[in-house]
């Protein structure tokens, strides 16, 4: 869980990151693109989450490709959403407990500075 972001819930942050990959996600039928981003801080460098994955919005389209390393700049909401297994198999609900836990959304104003990847 990101305690970190906890606090911050409902508002907008400006946040720094480093891109590490492209992904894609399933949500009721529709495939999107994400992101997976490392080292999540806010602008006085505090530790926010040692990794999140966000959508790829038209803001970070905007900017262009992404490297692996990049440096990424934006702001963006910050909401709760209920992660783990909701299905019907007690055991996999066992597996994997739901629970409250944080996400980036909405992002917007997308800077990069390139970096490189370790």
């Amino acid at each position: 869980m990101r305690t970190e972001l906890q606090g911050l819930e409902g508002k907008k942050g400006q946040f720094i990151a480093t891109f590490e990959k492209y992904g894609t996600f399933r949500s009721k039928g529709i495939v999107g693109k994400s992101i997976l981003l490392k080292g999540l801080t806010d602008l006085k460098g505090r530790l926010l989450a040692d990794h999140i994955w966000i959508n790829y919005t038209p803001g970070f389209d905007a900017v262009g490709q992404f490297s692996c390393g990049d440096v990424v700049q934006f702001t963006a909401f910050v909401k709760s959403y209920v992660k783990g297994y909701l299905g019907c198999r007690i055991e996999d609900r066992l597996k994997r407990r739901p629970g409250i836990d944080y996400r980036l959304t909405f992002p917007r104003n997308v800077q990069k500075m390139v970096g490189r990847c370790e």
